[in-house]
C-alpha cells in the first residue's frame, strides 16, 4: 500500500515536508484554536502531473488501456488513466492502496458511467481500441497537502456544524484569498490526485458517497458517520493537453468507502463530475 497517514495525526499533527508549508499559512491568518484544528484536519495527497524527461513515471492518461479479456467495456468509454500501484506505493497517501498490480480508470465519454478496474500483477491483459480515446501522456507524482474545502464534513465535525464552520474559516477574506493563491502557486496546469480531499464546488464526494444510502441528508444522525467513510480514490481536472474537457471546469472524480477499498471491491467505485 501508499505510505499511510499515520492515525495520529487525525488529532496531532505531524510536520511532514507536504505538511509544513500549509501549516504556516494557516497559523498566519487564522487565530491559533482555528489553526490548529484545520492543521489537524489535512491529509496527504499524490499529486499528478506530467512526466519530464527524467521524472519517475507512475502511470499515464489516455491512451489504450490494457484489460484481462473478460472485462466488458461499454461503448462511450476511453480510458482516463492507468496507475501502477507499485510506483504509488513510494509516496505517502491517507489511502489503503493495494501495493501491487495496476488500477484502470475509464471514463464515460458522453453519458456513460466510467468505472475502475484493478489488474493484479502477472494477469493476463489484451489492448483495447477504444474510439474516443484520449492521447497518452505519462504522469510523475509527488505528496502535497490537501484541506477539507466548504463544509467537508470533517471540517462541520471539527467545528460542530455548518454556520460555525463559515464563521470559523470562510468568512475570513483574506484567508480564502491567501489559499487559492497557495493553490495557483503550486498547480499552475493540472491537478490530478490519489487520496486527499477532493474539490468541493457543489457536493463533496463524501457528501455525495454518504447520499446513496442516509437520503437525509445533514438532518439524519447518521449522515455524517457515513459520509466520513468515503475517500477520493482519483480526482482529474480539465487537461487541455490530455484533450479532456469536461465543460464549466469540471473534474472527474472516483470516491469509494474505505471498507470497500479495503476489500478490493472496486466494483463499488462512486463515479460522477462537478464544476463550478
Amino acid at each position: 500500500m501508499g505510505k499511510a497517514l499515520p492515525v495520529a495525526c487525525a488529532t496531532m499533527p505531524i510536520m511532514t515536508p507536504w505538511l509544513t508549508d500549509y501549516a504556516a499559512l494557516v497559523r498566519d491568518h487564522l487565530p491559533a484554536r482555528t489553526a490548529a484544528k484545520l492543521t489537524a484536519l489535512a491529509r496527504p495527497t499524490i499529486r499528478l502531473t506530467h512526466a519530464a524527461e527524467g521524472d519517475p513515471v507512475v502511470g499515464r492518461l489516455g491512451g489504450t488501456p490494457l484489460l484481462p479479456p473478460d472485462v466488458h467495456v461499454p461503448a462511450g468509454l476511453a480510458l482516463a488513466a492507468e496507475l501502477d500501484c507499485a510506483a504509488l506505493a513510494r509516496y505517502e497517501v491517507d489511502l489503503d492502496l493495494p501495493e501491487t498490480g495496476t488500477l484502470v480508470f475509464l471514463a464515460g465519454v458522453e453519458d456513460t458511467e466510467g468505472f475502475v478496474v484493478y489488474v493484479p500483477p502477472g494477469a493476463a491483459v489484451a489492448a483495447r481500441s477504444l474510439p474516443d480515446a484520449y492521447p497518452e501522456l505519462p504522469l510523475t507524482a509527488r505528496t502535497v497537502a490537501t484541506w477539507p474545502e466548504s463544509c467537508q464534513p470533517h471540517l462541520v465535525e471539527a467545528f460542530g456544524g455548518v454556520k460555525e464552520t463559515y464563521a470559523a474559516v470562510w468568512h475570513r477574506d483574506d484567508f480564502r484569498d491567501a489559499l487559492d493563491d497557495f493553490e495557483r502557486a503550486r498547480f499552475r496546469r493540472t491537478m490530478h490526485s490519489v487520496g486527499g480531499y477532493s474539490v468541493a464546488f457543489q457536493r463533496s464526494v463524501e457528501e455525495v458517497g454518504a447520499a446513496l444510502t442516509v437520503p437525509g441528508g445533514w438532518r439524519d444522525p447518521g449522515f455524517l458517520a457515513e459520509a466520513k467513510e468515503w475517500v477520493t480514490l482519483l480526482q482529474l481536472s480539465e487537461d487541455e493537453e490530455a484533450r479532456m474537457i469536461w465543460g464549466d471546469g469540471a473534474y472527474l472524480i472516483y470516491g469509494i468507502r474505505r471498507d470497500h477499498l479495503a476489500a478490493r471491491d472496486f466494483s463499488r467505485v462512486l463515479y460522477y463530475d462537478q464544476g463550478h
